[in-house]
């Protein structure tokens, strides 16, 4: 596994119940104090408390293991560990159409975007990150791509086109790994759409991982991998940090920082409004259709 150093030939000694005990105490406590985080998460915070230690055997074998019997058990909520990665798609179906019209105004938003003189993407490399950030993103109605490592051609493509089609500059704010392939990623997603949009203005912006934020909040390192790499001649760091090793309020705190800034709060303030009455004319035409 990525990032984790691997189990020593010299087995430690087996804890003994009192402190497994204290292991368990500790995941409650942990995984209580957020608002959900994934299991990696979770790892890295108790690999920073000093609970355990940061290896291969210790997240399989006592986070992940000690994580499932405690929510079958009931001493962790299941939404305070979160899977983003596994997607469960149902279609929407109504019972009559003023049900339709109901859900229709219940889900109803103004888009900002179309009036805003930009727009904005979020692109997330790992998508174990998309349920902690997703809640930002759609605050603001702004799209979430989870690339899963680099970026496929025919989703640059589409961002390309889609570009292209607005004719307006395109932010695209990263979420990747501070490592040699994620220190890259950004610049490879603008260069490949370039291609394709050689007249669009597409401006990248690494929200994280950063240098700086390794030494602000003090994020869990490991050694970079050199060896083997094709990417790390050009990083010139010989440390290298996992995305899910930011706490998730910090992450979600940073993008939402990041987006904030280009947004214009009285414009959004007045589509507010103006939604809100739309939505109030949706309820009432439902109400006058037979049920």
């Amino acid at each position: 596994m990525t990032g984790l150093s691997q189990s020593s030939p010299i087995k430690r000694a087996r804890r003994t119940a009192a402190e497994m005990d204290d292991v368990r105490e500790a995941l409650v406590t942990v995984a209580g104090a957020g608002n959900g985080m994934t299991i990696r998460h979770l790892f890295y915070k108790l690999v920073a408390a000093g609970v355990i230690e940061k290896t291969e055997q210790e997240y399989s074998n006592v986070v992940i293991r000690l994580g499932l019997e405690m929510r079958r058990n009931g001493c962790i909520p299941y939404g305070k560990i979160i899977d983003g990665s596994r997607l469960y798609s149902v279609p929407e179906t109504f019972g009559s159409v003023r049900q339709a019209i109901a859900a229709t105004a219940r889900l109803y938003r103004r888009n900002y975007w179309l009036t805003a003189d930009r727009t904005l993407e979020v692109w997330c490399e790992k998508d174990a990150i998309r349920a902690l950030v997703q809640p930002v993103t759609s605050a603001y109605a702004v799209p979430l791509m989870v690339t899963r490592g680099f970026a496929s051609e025919s989703v640059v493509h589409s961002l390309a086109v889609e570009t292209e089609r607005t004719g307006k500059p395109k932010i695209i704010l990263s979420l990747s790994d501070y490592d040699p392939s994620g220190s890259i990623m950004l610049r490879d997603i603008i260069d490949r759409a370039k291609h394709y949009a050689p007249r669009s203005t597409f401006l990248p912006e690494q929200v994280a991982l950063t240098r700086e934020q390794i030494d602000t909040y003090s994020l869990p390192t490991r050694p970079t991998k050199n060896e083997g790499n094709r990417h790390a001649a050009g990083f010139k760091d010989d440390r290298s940090v996992e995305l899910d090793a930011m706490e998730p309020d910090n992450l979600r705190d940073l993008l939402n920082y990041a987006i904030a800034a280009h947004v214009d709060f009285d414009t959004l303030k007045f589509l507010r409004v103006a939604e809100e009455s739309e939505k109030n004319t949706l309820i009432e035409m439902a109400r006058g259709v037979a049920a």
